[in-house]
């Protein structure tokens, strides 16, 4: 299992505020913060600023990197951002996420297949959240099928597929687990 620490997320105000206001303390204490829980990859989203987005995720992305020695997994649905960012990232990171929504995969592609990156494959269909597990798992063999025949490693191919609370439906955790069981294989 990898884990993908999920904290630094403009959506938050405190993570907002701190970003707004360059506070590179902060960022790095909450980074540092999910490092020693187990963290694999610390995600940086910089979303709820659009217009200035790009300068913050690679902002995030030098300041997380200064705090932390681990890659980071760059959440953004912007092409341009995500490649701002790029630049600046030590290494190889993991682009958080490409799916099959028409406009998200054609326009996330020639990112993840121009530079070296894990990404994110998200059980996503065009038209709506895959309901059955059947659908969860016809998604994600779609998408690596696509993926992996534009050149990218299946090793480099992270399938997330959606997993909803228990309180949603009781028995969504199974139907994830088994839905992971099947892309899997």
């Amino acid at each position: 299992m990898l884990i993908v620490g999920e904290k630094i997320n403009t959506s938050r105000k405190r993570i907002a505020d701190a970003v707004e206001k360059r506070d590179a303390s902060f960022i790095g204490k909450v980074a540092q913060s999910q490092a020693r829980a187990g963290a694999h990859y610390i995600d940086v989203n910089a979303g709820t600023f659009l217009e200035k987005e790009a300068d913050c995720l690679c902002w995030l992305v030098e300041t997380v990197q200064s705090a932390v020695d681990l890659p980071l997994c760059l959440d953004s649905p912007s092409p341009d951002a995500l490649i701002a960012a790029i630049k600046h990232h030590n290494g190889e990171p993991m682009i958080n996420s490409i799916s099959l929504e028409k406009y998200r995969f054609t326009s996330l592609l020639p990112v993840v297949t121009r530079h070296p990156c894990c990404v994110v494959a998200l059980c996503m269909a065009e038209t709506s959240m895959p309901a059955t597990v059947e659908e969860r798992v016809q998604v994600g063999s779609d998408l690596i099928q696509k993926l992996t025949g534009q050149g990218i490693p299946i090793e480099k191919i992270y399938v997330d597929p959606l997993v909803q609370p228990v309180s949603v439906d009781i028995r969504m955790g199974n139907a994830i687990l088994e839905a992971i069981r099947n892309i899997m294989n």
